[in-house]
C-alpha cells in the first residue's frame, strides 16, 4: 500500500530501518533500556514482545508539561524494541484517531500516518474513532498498513471489520480478537453510527476464542478490546467490565484494553488471563513479555512511562519531521488552502 507521496511500506523500512549502530550514532538511544526490560537480553525465539498503546486521543505530539510522550519518543521505543528482540508485535486499543486539532482537522489522516511510519500491526477501534463518522473510519481503514479488527460490529447482519488475526512470529501462533464497547451507539454522535449494531461481547468473545482455540490452533489468544476496566460501562446489563467478561469468558490468555484510561503497571491476573492497560494519551506505553519456553505461555508486564522515555531515549527524527509536516498540513486545511 502507497502513501500519497507515492512511497510504499517497504521503501519507508529501507529509509528508517537502521541497525542498533547507526540508530546509537543518531543519538536515539541514550542506553539500551529494552535490554534491561526484563532482565533479559531480547533475543530467544522463545520469547514474543508485545508493545501496546490505548486512548491516546491523538496526542500524537509531545507535551513534556502534562507527561505525554508523543508518536517521535513512541517510535524510538518500538525501534529499540524490535533491535533487540526477535520477536515483536504493535498494537492499539483504540480511541486514537480523534482528539487533537493536529488530528481533527485532517479527519484522523495524521494519526494514521504516524501509525504507519512505525508499522503498528493491529489496531481494534474505541467509540471515539467512529466521531467522523463510520465511512470515514472505513476510508482510513484503507489507508492504514495494520489491520483493524472488532468482532462485535455489524450493519446490515454482517460484520464490518475482521473479527479477528491470526499472526505467526518466531514459530507460534498468536490469535488477536477485537472488541468494541457496545455503548458506542451513544458515546460518539448517533449520526456517526446510524445502521450499526454493537453487539453482545460475551457472544463474541465465546464464539471467536472458540474458533481461535479449534480451527487455528493457536499458541495464544489476545484480546484487544476497547471496553474498559473497574468501574464502568454502568448501564450495560450484560457485562460492565473487561475483568468482568474475563471472569465469564475462558480461553483469554492476555487482555489488551482501553477505553476506561486505567494505568495497570504490572498487569492483573484474573483465573488464566492477564489484563493490562497503558493509561492514557501516550503517556506511556505497554509491554507485554510472553515466554513459551516452558511449552504454555508465561506472560509478565510493564509500563515504559513518559518520564521513561524522557530519560532513556532521543526523539526520533523522521517521526518529528512527519508531524511538523502534519502539523502543516492540519494549518493549510483550516485556512482552506
Amino acid at each position: 500500500m502507497k502513501d500519497e507521496q507515492g512511497m510504499n511500506r517497504r521503501d519507508f523500512l529501507k529509509l528508517s530501518g537502521k541497525t542498533v549502530g547507526t540508530v546509537m550514532a543518531a543519538g536515539m538511544l541514550k542506553f539500551p533500556f529494552a535490554q534491561n526490560a526484563f532482565g533479559s537480553n531480547g533475543n530467544s525465539a522463545d520469547k514474543v514482545v508485545i508493545l501496546h498503546t490505548n486512548d491516546m486521543h491523538a496526542r500524537i505530539e509531545e507535551n513534556a508539561d502534562d507527561g505525554i510522550m508523543g508518536m517521535a519518543y513512541v517510535a524510538s521505543i518500538v525501534k529499540d524494541f524490535r533491535e533487540r528482540y526477535d520477536n515483536v508485535l504493535l498494537v492499539d486499543a483504540g480511541d486514537t484517531i480523534h482528539g487533537r486539532p493536529i488530528a481533527n482537522v485532517l479527519e484522523g489522516r495524521s494519526v494514521v500516518d504516524t501509525m504507519n511510519a512505525i508499522h503498528y500491526d493491529v489496531m481494534t477501534p474505541g467509540n471515539h474513532d467512529f466521531n467522523f463518522g463510520y465511512d470515514r473510519l472505513l476510508e482510513l481503514e484503507e489507508d492504514l498498513e495494520c489491520e483493524l479488527v472488532s468482532a462485535n460490529v455489524t450493519r446490515d447482519g454482517d460484520l464490518m471489520f475482521d473479527p479477528y488475526t491470526v499472526r505467526e512470529i518466531g514459530g507460534h501462533k498468536v490469535g488477536i480478537l477485537g472488541l468494541a464497547t457496545p455503548v458506542t451507539r451513544y458515546t460518539t454522535h448517533p449520526d456517526n453510527v446510524r445502521g450499526l449494531e454493537f453487539g453482545s461481547v460475551v457472544d463474541a468473545t465465546e464464539q471467536y476464542v472458540s474458533e481461535l482455540r479449534g480451527n487455528h490452533d493457536v499458541d495464544l489468544v489476545v484480546a484487544l478490546g476497547h471496553i474498559g476496566y473497574g468501574a464502568n460501562n454502568p448501564d450495560e446489563a450484560e457485562v460492565r467490565t473487561t475483568d468482568e467478561l474475563v471472569r465469564r469468558v475462558d480461553g483469554i490468555d492476555l487482555f489488551i484494553d482501553g477505553h476506561s484510561h486505567t494505568r495497570i503497571p504490572e498487569g492483573d491476573k484474573h483465573g488464566d488471563t492477564l489484563v493490562v492497560q497503558a493509561y492514557e494519551y501516550l503517556k506511556d506505553v505497554g509491554v507485554v513479555e510472553v515466554d513459551f519456553a516452558s511449552g504454555s505461555p508465561e506472560i509478565s508486564a510493564r509500563l515504559i512511562s513518559a518520564e521513561d522515555a524522557f530519560s532513556n531515549y532521543e526523539p526520533d527524527e523522521e517521526m518529528k519531521d512527519l508531524l511538523s509536516q502534519a502539523r502543516e498540513d492540519a494549518v493549510d486545511a483550516r485556512l482552506g488552502r
